[in-house]
């Protein structure tokens, strides 16, 4: 059987599918991994089969944005002019090429298009997605967790407002391509992403842990929470010796990186990061990337890295400062430190606001208000809180014993054999 998954973005969006799309493999599957270029060696090394998705030959410089991941108040019209460009027309070209020879399909919320083509082809499919979007009034959609205080009512019609704000400005092209290229019939401008794959029953497997986020009692039986899905390290990966000496010379630092998402200054952002370490007379050790730089002189106890596998990384620090994205969240609860989070977009303020929920962790720093004094304090009390500490040593245990990948195998493998005609019964 030949399992395609498709997916893109950036390393929070790739490398949790890459896991799973290894612990299918492991089962027994032909498995077949389509996303961008960037990662192409990686899922050579997990000895996947890679089909490359050509995003940069679309004549844009970002990817096209077709699922709900922005916050329609400030981005909305980001999703207009994306799907105005011609490159959409090759996107979906390119989507439908790559699900070819499949027995079935998993796609991430970036490529749910993908659905559409699994209705054409009659073959079972699955979302994997990372942020829950189907509706529940237990929880507010994860990009509107601004008026979260208002309750089950507001938690609910979140959902059902946010994607129709995202539907209108994409059923169009969507519906020009389902008619001409699928041959199927255009869908209702009220039909939605979610609640299309909920009204066709289509098997949802969440990777995130349903320990620290539970599943609503309101969802579906096929709307499943697996737990995350780890992308393990390769077993000859050896630490910079510099590195090691740093950490052997101290105190464990705290750990600091905001990825590439460019919202910050740079130099403006480490000189507040290293006032803050002084300030909290703590050790530091910072991620270089386009938010925080290189280029500025730094004290003995700070250390600078490029890249080093978080699941090592994390087991030697005293708590991790970041944008809050959902993978360097479930890393740090998963070695047992606390999050420390300076959300950029709704989705990181979401998890954000469920890391102080459960007292994992201090409570997020808006980026307008953040200051050295703010930040140092914040590390100081989550390095000295006895809670904090005994709350995050048990989240640790409950996510190393989700084994996430492994249950979300085991749910498609169900899912597969109780739907044995699952390619009539999803699209009538």
């Amino acid at each position: 059987m030949v399992i395609t998954l498709v997916t893109f973005g950036s390393d929070g969006d790739v490398l949790p599918v890459i896991a799973l799309s290894c612990g299918l493999q492991e089962a027994g599957y032909r498995v077949r991994l389509a996303t961008v270029s960037e990662y192409r060696q990686l899922v050579i090394q997990q000895k996947l089969e890679f089909i490359q998705l050509d995003i940069h030959n679309w004549g844009a410089k970002e990817a096209p944005t077709l699922a709900p991941t922005l916050a329609p108040f400030r981005d909305g019209h980001e999703y207009k002019s994306i799907l105005k460009n011609p490159f959409l027309e090759s996107f979906l070209f390119d989507l439908w090429e790559v699900c070819q020879g499949s027995d079935a399909i998993i796609f991430s919320l970036a490529t749910f298009p993908c659905s559409y083509i699994a209705e054409k082809l009659k073959i079972p499919c699955w979302a994997a997605f990372l942020l829950p979007f189907h509706r529940t009034r237990t929880f507010t959609h994860p990009c509107m967790p601004g008026l979260a205080h208002l309750g089950s009512v507001y938690n609910l019609l979140s959902y059902s407002f946010y994607d129709r704000i995202v539907w209108q400005y994409i059923h169009q092209p969507l519906n020009k391509w389902r008619q001409e290229i699928l041959g199927l019939p255009a869908l209702s401008p009220c039909s939605g992403i979610i609640p299309w794959l909920e009204r066709k029953k289509i098997p949802c497997l969440y990777g995130y842990s349903n320990a620290f986020l539970p599943k609503p009692t309101d969802w579906s039986d096929w709307v499943n929470v697996t737990g995350y899905w780890f992308c393990d390290r390769k077993s000859d990966w050896q630490p910079p010796q510099n590195l090691v000496e740093f950490l052997e010379a101290g105190l464990p630092p705290v750990y600091i990186g905001f990825g590439n998402k460019g919202y910050f200054d740079p130099e403006k952002l480490t000189k507040l990061v290293l006032e803050a370490l002084e300030i909290s007379g703590q050790r530091g050790i910072l991620l270089i990337g386009e938010d925080l730089s290189n280029k500025i002189d730094l004290p003995d106890r700070v250390f600078i890295i490029d890249w080093v596998p978080f699941d090592w990384l994390f087991l030697k620090v005293a708590a991790v400062v970041h944008h809050g994205g959902l993978g360097t969240i479930h890393a740090a609860m998963k070695a047992g430190i606390p999050n420390i989070i300076i959300p950029y977009e709704e989705d990181n303020l979401f998890w954000a606001q469920r890391v102080a929920k459960l007292n994992l962790g201090s409570f997020p720093i808006l980026k307008q208000k953040l200051s050295a004094n703010k930040l140092a304090e914040a590390i100081n009390l989550v390095i000295n809180n006895k809670t904090i500490h005994q709350n995050t040593a048990y989240m640790s245990k409950q996510i190393q014993t989700e084994k996430g990948v492994k249950r979300a195998t085991e749910i498609f493998t169900r899912s597969l054999k109780s739907h044995n005609t699952i390619s009539t019964s999803f699209y009538k």
